[in-house]
């Protein structure tokens, strides 16, 4: 998930599994579901809250999984911009997730 986000905002360079690349990680509401390597060397796991992230590691760069709303297929915007997440009304939408994979197995296929 990490390597996805960062190529998508353009983050370090490939490889971006490298150590050198800047902190970041992937949350889902409050708790990080995705850490890279440099997050790591700093001490932020995967399940740990992002504000105690954001103090192990004062530079993570922390991305919120997309969200869509209950019912829709589509991103939760408003009036184009997204919407800041809910979890009372939204949901987490791994399509960009899928799509990085299915990249990855049509090379090695």
């Amino acid at each position: 998930y990490v390597q996805v986000e960062q190529r998508r905002l353009g983050l370090g360079r490939p490889p971006w599994t490298s150590r050198d690349s800047p902190a970041a990680a992937v949350q889902q509401w409050d708790g990080l579901i995705a850490v890279n390597y440099a997050a790591r060397a700093h001490g932020v796991k995967r399940g740990m809250r992002a504000a105690d992230a954001r103090k192990a590691c004062p530079d993570i760069t922390l991305v919120h999984v997309e969200t869509i709303s209950e019912g829709t297929e589509e991103m939760s915007v408003d009036h184009g911009e997204p919407l800041a997440p809910d979890r009372r009304t939204q949901k987490a939408c791994l399509r960009r997730y899928r799509q990085a994979s299915e990249e990855v197995f049509a090379v090695v296929q």
